[in-house]
């Protein structure tokens, strides 16, 4: 069975890939990081490093891969946030 089911999702992921772009946007401190970590490793860490304009992490899970687009939430990075906004699959 183990050899089928192989056979089965290599077969599915010639046909299927799906891709996203997501963009997170919110006040400072408000998880945004984070969150993106938890996504991309499993992991939480309380020691964050604000986040200095925006930070950019691909995440492949199965044949979905999703872009994420971190945005500073400081007051000075705010007017970023709709040019990173435009044209992606989600905002959060």
């Amino acid at each position: 069975m183990g050899m089928w089911d192989a056979l089965l999702n290599w077969l599915r992921s010639l046909f299927f890939k799906q891709e996203m772009e997501l963009s997170l946007v919110g006040l400072q401190n408000a998880g945004k990081t984070s969150l993106v970590n938890v996504v991309a490793t499993g992991g939480y860490s309380e020691d964050m490093i604000p986040t200095v304009g925006f930070n950019m992490r691909k995440v492949t899970k199965g044949n979905v891969t999703i872009k994420l687009w971190d945005l500073g939430g400081q007051r000075r990075f705010r007017t970023m946030w709709e040019r990173y906004c435009r044209g992606v699959s989600a905002i959060l």
